[in-house]
C-alpha cells in the first residue's frame, strides 16, 4: 500500500486503479457511456505513414507479467488496417473499448476492487466491506474522500438552486453514471434539504449500457421509493431535452474516456499520428500494432487542430490530443444549462464531421434551459501530447497490449472545454483545483465531525493523513481540476467558489491560460 500511495497520491480515488503519468489524470469514472462514431473515423487507406515509437510516458509503461497472447480483436484491428490502412487513435481506443463482443465495455463490470479501477463514488461500498475487516490506511482514506467530494458536490448544486430563486421543479443529469452511487450520494445530500429535496422531479442519465443501466436502477430505487421522482435513460446528450426544470448536471471523471485523436506539428504542417501494423510480431509488441505519423494531411488532421488558435502557436515536433467528442458534448451540456445558442453567434457554431467538414451546431434560443453543470475531471487548463495511455489490473501496460481487455484513457484540456463554449448562453467558469474547491465548501468542518466521531487515534490518523491527500497540491489536489458551467444570464460577477467572471464574457480568468 505504501508503495501505491508515494506512486500515485493523485489517483486515491480511481488511483487504487492507475498510477500516474507525466501531469497526470485519472481515468475518469470509467463510463459506460461511449462517444458516436464520427471521431472514430478511419483514415484513408492511400494515407502512407512513418513508423514512430510510442511515447514512454503514455504507452510503454511495465507490461504485466504473464499477460494473455493477442486475441481475436487485435487481429479484428489488424484485418481492419489491411483492409482500409492505418486508423486513427481515436478509431482504435473505440474499437478497444466499445467492439459490441471483444470490447472491454463488453466483458463485464469493470469497476470496484475487482476491475481496472475503483471510480471516487464507489469509495462507500469498499468503506463499508472494510468494517468487517478492521480498519486500514486505504479504506479510510478512501472513506475521508467520500464524505467530502460527493457530498460537497451536492452542496455546490444546492447553492446553485438557492441562487436561482428555489425554482419548483429540479432536475439531474449525470453523464457516465457508473453504478450509480455518486448519484445516489448527491440525492442522499439534497434530500436532507426541504426545499430543493420536494423540488426535485426527474433524474436523467446518460448510458447506453443496459446491463450498468439495470445497475444503476437499482441501486437508486431505494433513495426514489415514494418521492414520485421520474428516472430515465438516454444513449447519449442530445436526447438531454430543453425543459423548463432547473437542471443540475454532473460529468464526473466523464472527458478522460472521451477518444482521441492525435497530431504531430511538422514543417508541413500538422500530421496525424495513426495505429499500424506490422507484418511480424515480437515478444516485446506481439500485437503488432504500433504508431505511425501519416507522410500526408489526413481529413482530420487539416481540420481539427484549427479549432483553436492554441494550435498554430506551438513548434515543430509539439503532439497534440484532440477529443472531438468533447467539443460536441461540452457545447451540448452548456446549451442545456444556458438555453441554447446566442443569435450574433449561431451561424458561427460549427462542429467537425466524420469526413473533416463542419455542420452547424443545434441551438434552441429561448427554449427555457437553465440550471448550472459541474466538470470533474483529471488533466489541466492546457493541450496534452503525450498522456494516452492503457491500465490493467490497476497497472499500466503497453497500449497495445492485449487489445480490449485495458482501460483506455487521455488527459483532459479543460482550455478545448471552454472554448466549445464560445457563443452560447453560457459561460465556463475556472477550472480550478479540487483543493481549492474542497476547501472552499468545507472540507475541513467535514473532516473534523470525522475525526470527532473516530473510534480511536489510529483511525483518526488514518483520515487526516487521506484528507491531506485529498488536497494535496504536489498530487490529487492540482491534478484533478473542477470547472462549473452557469447561464450567461445570470449576470453573476462571482459564482463561489470559482474566481470572479469577466463581464460580458463566456470564458473566464480563473487560471493561467496555457498552450
Amino acid at each position: 500500500m505504501r508503495d501505491l500511495l508515494a506512486a500515485g497520491p493523485s489517483r486515491l480515488l480511481r488511483s487504487h486503479a492507475r498510477p500516474v503519468l507525466g501531469c497526470s489524470q485519472n481515468r475518469s469514472a470509467a463510463l459506460s457511456i461511449r462517444p458516436n462514431s464520427s471521431s472514430a473515423s478511419a483514415s484513408s487507406s492511400s494515407t502512407s505513414a512513418t513508423t514512430l515509437s510510442a511515447s514512454p510516458e503514455s504507452s510503454r509503461g511495465s507490461l504485466v507479467p504473464g499477460a494473455p497472447p493477442p486475441g481475436r480483436l487485435s487481429q479484428v484491428i489488424k484485418d481492419s488496417i489491411r483492409s482500409t490502412g492505418p486508423m486513427s487513435v481515436a478509431r482504435y481506443m473505440q474499437f478497444c473499448l466499445s467492439h459490441p463482443t471483444e470490447g472491454y465495455y463488453q466483458k463485464g463490470d469493470v469497476f470496484g476492487k475487482k476491475g481496472d479501477f475503483i471510480t471516487s463514488p464507489e469509495i462507500s461500498q469498499i468503506f463499508g466491506e472494510s468494517l468487517n475487516h478492521g480498519p486500514s490506511e486505504f479504506h479510510a482514506v478512501l472513506v475521508a474522500q467520500l464524505l467530502t467530494r460527493a457530498q460537497l458536490v451536492a452542496i455546490w448544486l444546492l447553492t446553485r438552486y438557492i441562487a436561482a430563486g428555489n425554482p419548483p421543479r429540479v432536475r439531474l443529469v449525470e453523464l457516465g453514471p457508473g453504478r450509480g452511487t455518486l448519484m445516489d450520494d448527491i440525492l442522499r445530500t439534497l434530500f436532507t434539504f426541504p426545499g430543493i429535496g420536494s423540488a426535485i422531479r426527474s433524474i436523467h442519465l446518460v448510458e447506453n449500457s443496459g446491463k450498468m443501466r439495470d445497475i444503476q436502477g437499482t441501486k437508486l430505487a431505494p433513495r426514489l421509493e415514494g418521492r414520485g421522482v421520474d428516472l430515465r435513460w438516454s444513449d447519449k446528450i442530445e436526447d438531454v431535452s430543453q425543459t423548463d426544470d432547473f437542471t443540475l448536471l454532473v460529468a464526473h471523471e466523464f472527458f478522460d474516456a472521451m477518444p482521441v485523436n492525435v497530431f504531430e506539428k511538422t514543417p508541413q504542417g500538422y500530421r496525424e499520428v495513426l495505429v499500424s501494423s506490422s507484418p511480424t510480431v515480437s515478444s516485446v509488441n506481439p500485437s503488432g500494432l504500433h504508431l505511425a505519423l501519416s507522410q500526408e494531411p489526413t481529413p482530420l488532421s487539416t481540420v481539427l487542430p484549427a479549432t483553436s488558435p492554441r494550435f498554430a502557436r506551438l513548434p515543430i515536433g509539439s503532439r497534440i490530443e484532440l477529443a472531438q467528442d468533447s467539443w460536441r458534448i461540452m457545447r451540448k451540456l452548456g446549451e442545456i444549462v444556458g438555453g441554447g445558442t446566442n443569435a450574433s453567434a449561431r451561424a458561427s457554431a460549427t462542429s467537425v464531421g466524420e469526413s473533416g467538414g463542419s455542420f452547424a451546431v443545434d441551438g434552441v434560443e429561448g427554449a427555457g434551459g437553465r440550471g448550472a453543470g459541474l466538470v470533474i475531471d483529471y488533466g489541466a487548463d492546457r493541450v496534452f501530447g503525450s498522456s494516452f495511455r492503457a491500465f490493467r489490473n490497476h497497472k499500466i501496460v503497453d497500449i497495445f497490449d492485449e487489445p480490449g481487455s485495458s482501460d483506455l484513457t487521455a488527459n483532459v484540456d479543460f482550455t478545448y472545454l471552454r472554448e466549445s463554449l464560445d457563443g452560447l448562453s453560457a459561460k465556463a467558469l475556472g477550472p480550478i483545483p479540487q483543493s481549492q474547491f474542497l476547501l472552499s465548501l468545507g472540507l475541513q468542518p467535514r473532516l473534523t465531525k470525522l475525526l470527532a466521531s473516530a473510534t480511536d487515534d489510529e483511525r483518526r490518523s488514518q483520515l487526516q493523513h487521506g484528507a491531506k491527500r485529498l488536497i494535496d497540491s504536489l498530487g490529487m489536489g492540482s491534478q484533478y481540476q473542477v470547472m462549473g458551467v452557469v447561464p450567461a444570464s445570470q449576470g453573476e460577477t462571482e459564482v463561489y467558489p470559482f474566481p470572479v467572471i469577466e463581464s460580458g464574457s463566456s470564458t473566464t480568468t480563473s487560471t493561467t491560460r496555457t498552450q
